[in-house]
């Protein structure tokens, strides 16, 4: 079992005098480099008691920075964030527990911290609860609850739940087998860069369920999927790379040309919009 959750950081850049905001999706597991945050460019948000910083001082602790790594203190002040109020943390803080970073893992308390930061609106957050309960770690397995949270998540636009909807549905978790609502699903998803639907999608056109047979569309979402896994999907990648080889073998020049042109059309379809930045917290003002 693999839990799609993400680590999200939102942090602030400092241009003449004025704030300029941007966010990064991580997870823990990532390899320090280049582009690290700079403590120097937090330590003044800090003083201001910008939960954003407390955020992403706490990432920098997790990923690790000029040669220090701690999960406990990253914890620390992830719980200082969401003591505040602040979802982003409070799903953070879920993601330890889940993983046992810096905690024994301990699936109930990542439940805990998640419930908390979905029900204040973060759809990530929504998102893991939905895989808790369809996976039954830290609570009895519930398909109709883990529907539910996905769909919570999956109408605020995340497109991990609109895949777990997705599948639920070609496995008939929890609601009939149905492929065309499947189908669907990894549509929406893939519509905004999810690999994983996209080679769903590649997979329902080789097997001909709810669509025709159509190796050149197959191997058009095989392709695009390639370059849009994420380093902790690698596993994921390396099989769809071999779906790649080997439905290339079974196809001719023309089919191959098609491939390249259809390939070209989706990836400008999934390629997703650059989001809006945040706004700045006003003072007492929680983020969700």
């Amino acid at each position: 079992m693999k839990l799609r959750i993400l680590v999200l950081s939102v942090f602030l850049l400092c241009s003449g005098a004025a704030l300029a905001f941007d966010q990064e999706e991580t997870v823990t597991d990532l390899t320090p480099g280049k582009d690290m945050l700079d403590p120097a460019r937090l330590s003044e948000l800090l003083a201001r008691n910008d939960v954003r910083a407390m955020n992403n001082i706490a990432l920098l602790w997790a990923k690790g920075y000029d040669g220090k790594q701690s999960y406990e203190e990253a914890l620390k002040w992830w719980k200082e964030a969401a003591r505040r109020g602040y979802t982003v943390a409070m799903n953070n803080i879920g993601l330890a527990y889940a993983n046992g970073h810096g905690v024994q893992q301990d699936y109930a308390e990542a439940l805990n911290w998640w419930h908390q930061s979905a029900f204040l609106g973060n759809a990530w957050a929504m998102n893991s609860v939905g895989d808790l309960y369809e996976n039954g770690l830290g609570t009895p397995r519930n398909l109709l609850m883990a529907m539910t949270w996905y769909q919570s998540a999956a109408a605020q636009g995340e497109p991990m739940a609109m895949y777990n909807i997705g599948l639920l549905y070609e496995a008939g978790g929890g609601v009939p087998r149905d492929d065309a609502e499947a189908l669907a699903w990894f549509r929406k998803s893939a519509g905004r860069g999810y690999a994983s639907a996209m080679h769903s999608i590649g997979k329902i056109y080789v097997e001909g369920r709810t669509v025709a047979v159509d190796p050149v569309e197959a191997l058009a979402w095989y392709r695009v999927a390639d370059s849009r896994y994420p380093p902790e999907d690698a596993a994921e990648a390396k099989a769809n790379r071999k779906d790649i080889e080997e439905l290339t073998a079974r196809l001719d020049a023309e089919q191959l040309t098609r491939v390249a042109e259809r390939a070209a059309a989706i990836d400008v379809l999934t390629t997703p919009a650059k989001p809006e930045p945040p706004k700045p917290l006003q003072p007492g003002e929680k983020s969700t």
